[in-house]
């Protein structure tokens, strides 16, 4: 198991760190809050990612690519 920060999913994923925060909060990424802060298994968010049908992911983040900024 890997454990992950905000700022490491964002990275991976190409999206903003509070979108990641709201993807987990809304059950559409897989993650767990400690205190203030989310923490990711890696193997389970890419196991998502890859199980996710085409184009699941920009419907998730709004329908249209978020550049990271």
């Amino acid at each position: 198991m890997r454990i992950v920060t905000v700022k490491e999913v964002a990275d991976f994923l190409r999206l903003k760190e509070a979108t990641v925060c709201r993807l987990a909060s809304e059950g559409k990424l897989p993650g767990v809050k400690v205190g203030k802060s989310w923490r990711f298994d890696m193997e389970a968010l890419e196991r998502c990612i890859t199980g996710a049908q085409p184009g699941m992911l920009e419907k998730a983040i709004g329908g249209n690519d978020e550049p990271k900024s």
